[in-house]
This record gives structure tokens, C-alpha cells and sequence, in this order.
């Protein structure tokens, strides 16, 4: 079983340094290494079942508290000894503020650091294509499908991911789904993502990781994520978009909905970024088998002495093989009414993607005018950013229309 994403497993948001963020959410449970500046923010309204009062801590600041109003519905908010609160209140229905230390932030940001790094150097064994600005991720897996590509020329194409129109992940359902981006400054732009060409679900989300190991800047502004972002390096921002899975960044601004979906796929263990403790643990099991093993024999010192360097080696061997038994698969060439068929589906795609775009925008307007404190200000800066999505895929909506022309009068012989 793997670690996953260690002491911030149970985190629908975990930020290793600085948090601000304002008329938004988290469904899950938050955690702040840094300062929390927070304004009418919701925490652990989608913990299922409710944990048992005053137990659970759904809210855990390290730093400094400057917390208005917004409320945490599932369980405490502790914050350190060493914090100072500015200001203080978020209703707490299931809790209380209270002073402690349950997380371990500098042994969390190793880890994630670590293990972000180390899923990173593992080999594609899926392979990606960019048509028509359509990225397409192909994997046949059923249980693992990884995809290392460069976020600011994706594939080789020159291509960023601010560029795309739609991402489609086509792979086994079952299958956990680790998509290594690299490059320091990620954009993502505004479209749809997609699995196995239908619009990708909050379950979906639970068996997909987004890493980005070298980021140190990570920015969003109406792509709806579907899956765990892993980001230890980056400080991240975003407008009103929306992100399912667990979030990690190192340190995050903005406005986003955090969806409650945690990651239950499973990775490679990164054994190498394990505590010290753990690896301690697993060395002792194992001699203890190897002298069980050989307790007939009379020079026992000098028989388990070998037999753990023997079972030391073998587990070194088999990680690696492990790693690199696959690679990545050239897609066969195919006939000319098939391609065809491929573009038409693409619009088709790419034309329910924009309808959820607009539908987004549209709910985006209602959640802010749902805010008793919003102000005009505000009000005018969501009118102008619905205002240029609608006339960004107006734009869209031409280019679609020509690529459709191209093949209007188009027949193909079998």
C-alpha cells in the first residue's frame, strides 16, 4: 500500500507556507504551515460522517490567524502555540478554537517535497498527442498509467497548457493516473477535462494525480482540475475555478473551491523519502524473519548476517525492474476516413467543453451575488472576466466552424 501523500492525506488543502484566500471554501479539512489570512472561507462541510464534537482537527494553523467570518463545520481549529490571532471568527459549530501541534509541518514539506520529486523520475508508460490544441493522454494500464510531459511545450509541439482547448485522459477507469508536468511556471487556461471522452467526474478525480515537481509558480483561472495537485514548490494562485482531489502548494492565493474528492489510487512508494523511524522498522522485521529462519543451524550470528545483506539486494533489483519494464507507445497510422471521423469527434468534444464553460460562468456569477457582503467592486470584476471567457469562446466557436468546413464536401473511400 502506498504512502500516497503522507501526513496530508486527509487534507483536502494542505499549504506548506502562506494562505490567503476569501468568499470561497474547502469541503475537506485545511492546513496552513505559514500564515492563514482568510475571509468568509468555509472548512469540512463535506466530511462524511461528522466527526464526534471537538475531536477532529479540520482547521490547523502553524502561524499567524487573521480569520474572518466564513465557519468551520466539522471539528477544531488549532493553531499553535506560537501564533498570534489578528483576528478570529469563523463560526465553529463542531468545535472549538483550541492550541496545539497535531501535524508535523517540517516532516510534512520533506516528504511531499521528496515524494513529488521521486514520482517524477518514474518512466511513461502512456503516451500523449495535441490535435486541433486537444490534448490527448493514452494509457492501457489497468493499473497504473504515468505521462511525463513539459507543461510550456507539451509533447514537443510548442504547445502550453494555457493553450489547449480540452484535455482527455483515455485509460482504464480502475487505473490510478500520475501525470508528471514539468517546468517552473504553470498556466493552466480555461477548458474542459475529460475521461475517456466524457466529461471527467468528481469520482474520476480519486485516482489522479497532477504532480509538478520543478514549479514555483502555479496559476489557474476557470479550469475545473479533476484530481490531486501536487505542487510542494509553488506559489500558487487562482480565480474562481475549482480543484477536486488533495491540494498541496507552498503557499496559496486567490479564490478557488477546494471539492472533498481524496486521493485513493495508488503510486509507487517512494521508499526513499520515508522516515527514518519507518525504514528502521522494516530493517528489524526483516532480521527477525532471517533468524527464524535459520534458528537450526549453530553459528547463527554468521548465517543472519549474510542472509539480510542477500534480501537487501534483491529488494533493490525488483524496484527497478519494476520502474522501467515499459515505455512509451507509438499510436499506428490511421486511415484517412478514421482521421476524419477523429476531427469531427474533437469538435464535438471541444463543443460540449465550451457549453460547461459557459454553465460554469454562469454559476460562478450566482455564488458571488450569493455573498451578503459582496461588493460593487467585486461585482464588476466577475462581470468582466464572464465577459471575456464569453468572447474568448465566441472566438473559438469560428475556429471550430472552419475546421468543420474543411471536410463539409468531404467523401472517402473505404
Amino acid at each position: 500500500m502506498a504512502t500516497n501523500f503522507g501526513l496530508a492525506s486527509l487534507y483536502n488543502v494542505f499549504v506548506l507556507g502562506n494562505m490567503s484566500l476569501s468568499n470561497t471554501d474547502a469541503e475537506g479539512r485545511v492546513a496552513v504551515g505559514g500564515n492563514a489570512t482568510l475571509s468568509n472561507y468555509g472548512v469540512g462541510a463535506n466530511i462524511s460522517p461528522l466527526p464526534p464534537a471537538n475531536i477532529d482537527p479540520s482547521f490547523v494553523v502553524q502561524g499567524n490567524v487573521d480569520v474572518t467570518n466564513g465557519s468551520n463545520a466539522s471539528g477544531n481549529t488549532v493553531i499553535s502555540p506560537t501564533s498570534t490571532i489578528i483576528n478570529y471568527t469563523m463560526g465553529n459549530p463542531n468545535g472549538s478554537l483550541v492550541v496545539g501541534n497535531p501535524i508535523d509541518f517540517v516532516e510534512a514539506e520533506r516528504y511531499l517535497k521528496c515524494a513529488s520529486t521521486f514520482w517524477n523520475t518514474l518512466a511513461a508508460n502512456g503516451s500523449g498527442a495535441v490535435l486541433f490544441n486537444q490534448l490527448t493522454l493514452t494509457g492501457i494500464n489497468e493499473n497504473l498509467n504515468i505521462f511525463n510531459f513539459d507543461g510550456g511545450n507539451i509533447y514537443g509541439t510548442g504547445i502550453s497548457l494555457n493553450q489547449l482547448n480540452g484535455i482527455n485522459i483515455v485509460a482504464p477507469l480502475n487505473a490510478t493516473i500520475l501525470i508528471n508536468v514539468r517546468g517552473t511556471n504553470i498556466q493552466f487556461g480555461s477548458y474542459q477535462i475529460f475521461r475517456n471522452g466524457i466529461v471527467a467526474t468528481r469520482e474520476n478525480a480519486r485516482k489522479i494525480v497532477w504532480n509538478f515537481p520543478e514549479a514555483l509558480t502555479w496559476t489557474n483561472s476557470t479550469t475545473a482540475i479533476y484530481g490531486s495537485v501536487l505542487a510542494p514548490f509553488a506559489a500558487a494562485n487562482t480565480t474562481y475555478s475549482q480543484i477536486n482531489g488533495n491540494i498541496v502548494f507552498a503557499s496559496f492565493t486567490g479564490n478557488a473551491e477546494s471539492h472533498n474528492e481524496l486521493f485513493i489510487g495508488e503510486l509507487p512508494e517512494a521508499t526513499s523519502c520515508l522516515p527514518v523511524s519507518t525504514t528502521t522498522s522494516t530493517s528489524t522485521t526483516s532480521t527477525t524473519s532471517s533468524s527464524t529462519t535459520s534458528s537450526s543451524t549453530t553459528s547463527s550470528s554468521t548465517t543472519s548476517t549474510s542472509t539480510t545483506t542477500t534480501s537487501t539486494t534483491t529488494t533493490t533489483s525488483t524496484t527497478t525492474s519494476t520502474t522501467t519494464t515499459t515505455s512509451t507507445t507509438t499510436a499506428p497510422i490511421l486511415p484517412r476516413n478514421q482521421a476524419i471521423s477523429d476531427v469531427f469527434e474533437s469538435v464535438a468534444l471541444q463543443q460540449a467543453a465550451l457549453a460547461h464553460i459557459l454553465n460554469a460562468e454562469g454559476e460562478k456569477l450566482q455564488k458571488i451575488f450569493s455573498f451578503e457582503d459582496v461588493t460593487h467592486q467585486e461585482i464588476l470584476s466577475a462581470n468582466q472576466s464572464v465577459e471575456s471567457m464569453v468572447n474568448s469562446i465566441s472566438k473559438l466557436e469560428m475556429v471550430l466552424k472552419d475546421k468543420i468546413d474543411l471536410f463539409q464536401s468531404c467523401s472517402c473511400k473505404k
